[in-house]
């Protein structure tokens, strides 16, 4: 599937990428200095002031080996996106309650987990990024991407307002923070956006004050890029955002009409797809899933022409290594 996007892409913005004469990325965006960052108060987004269309593929850096990263960016930019899109995942950054692996941290699975350089390779690589911490990032990873020790807290109520879930989520969401927040893109790195829990449309009990916590959390750890949310509309509506958090909508089809509802709630804002379903994922022994050019190219088409901007979700799928991956019901 993923050769089958580069492809398209590749058509799409050829123009683009084979004027050598044109500025990158970063010469466009950041030449007068830098005074903004990713904005939504009108109805396409800016970028330090200057119009921006979210042309992003989703990587997630540990399902990719570290000596791959600049690979397959490369291959990402050559496509004509301009973003790259990642979770993170809790579970490997803190394989014990209170010990960190952000690189060279000594855990199993340490040389996926430097997370600056990824960011830093992607600004190289004339890329933004989109990340997403979560704490709960599902990606079809196990447990969502929780660490297991949770589990010993018998008074923990995931993805709630329960006291010691926040605790360990804060604690988290700090150290984490504290290593990415250098590379935030009104302070000269790449990063343009977060996300705030996902798909919490989907979750029961869904707490709005829940989400206001993760969204202080974001405050106090001088999180200064434009913070937002996805779910589908069609399923969950506003159910998963907050106000003042900007919503986004996870699609496979049908996109005007998911965009059109959103703009019903957000007026006068840009649209982002930050899903754009392109495929599935595989189990071992049964048939790999595929979806149809045609059919990526057309709903794609109608992205941009409505116009909006998408994330692809994914463009670079990665491997599950070691005993990382996660479960479906009846598989």
């Amino acid at each position: 599937m993923g050769l089958s996007v580069t492809l398209i892409l590749t058509v799409c913005f050829l123009p683009f990428i084979i004027n050598d004469s044109l500025p990158t990325n970063y010469e466009y965006f950041t030449s007068d200095g830098i005074s903004s960052g990713l904005s939504v108060d009108q109805p396409y987004f800016t970028l330090n002031g200057k119009n921006f269309s979210v042309y992003s593929g989703a990587m997630h850096y540990f399902r990719v080996p570290r000596a791959y990263w600049r690979d397959r960016m490369k291959k990402i930019r050559a496509a004509g996106l301009n973003t790259i899109e990642t979770y993170v995942a809790w579970n490997l950054h803190e394989p014990y309650s209170g010990v960190y692996d952000f690189g060279e941290g000594g855990s199993e699975m340490e040389d996926f987990l430097h997370i600056e350089e990824l960011l830093q390779t992607a600004q190289e690589e004339d890329l933004f990024v989109i990340l997403r911490p979560g704490p709960y990032i599902c990606a079809e990873y196990n447990y969502g991407g929780f660490p297991a020790w949770l589990l010993r807290e018998k008074t923990t109520g995931f993805r709630t307002n329960e006291a010691t879930y926040i605790k360990y989520v804060r604690r988290f969401l700090e150290k984490l923070f504290a290593v990415v927040n250098k590379h935030q893109f009104t302070k000269g790195g790449s990063v343009i956006a977060f996300q705030i829990e996902n798909e919490y449309g989907t979750a029961w009990p869904r707490e709005k004050a829940y989400l206001e916590s993760l969204h202080q959390i974001f405050l106090d750890n001088d999180i200064v890029e434009l913070l937002l949310t996805s779910d589908s509309w069609k399923v969950q509506g506003t159910e998963g955002t907050i106000d003042g958090v900007f919503q986004t909508v996870n699609l496979k089809a049908e996109p005007e009409e998911q965009f059109n509802k959103i703009l019903k709630r957000q007026p006068n804002k840009p649209v982002l797809a930050m899903e754009f379903w392109v495929g599935w994922f595989d189990y071992w022994t049964n048939a790999h899933h595929t979806t149809e050019t045609s059919t990526v190219l057309e709903v794609l088409t109608r992205i941009l022409e409505f116009p909006a901007s998408f994330n692809i979700y994914m463009f670079i799928g990665g491997t599950n290594w070691g005993f990382t991956n996660g479960a479906s019901p009846g598989k």
